[in-house]
């Protein structure tokens, strides 16, 4: 499963050109809705694009690896077992 660390980024950025940086502000920068915004920011399995991934890293000046990560699931963990 893929892990967005959006609320990760924020916390350790929380001012953007001295504004505080929330969920609707970030979409607004990135050219998404508040909705789609929050549920990246909330793992809620939500898909989305290569250039909201882009805008994201420009945002926060960081690579696509601060941004997401995979995180396996329990069934995959449980089914590696040898």
């Amino acid at each position: 499963m893929i892990h967005y660390k959006i609320r990760e980024l924020i916390s350790q950025h929380p001012l953007h050109n001295g504004r505080k940086v929330t969920l609707s502000y970030l979409a607004d920068h990135v050219g998404i809705q508040s909705s789609a915004m929050s549920k990246i920011a909330n793992n809620t399995g939500y898909n989305t694009s290569v250039s909201t991934i882009e805008a994201l890293c420009k945002f926060f000046n960081c690579r696509v690896e601060d941004v997401m990560e995979y995180v396996s699931d329990q069934d995959d963990k449980s089914t590696q077992k040898t």
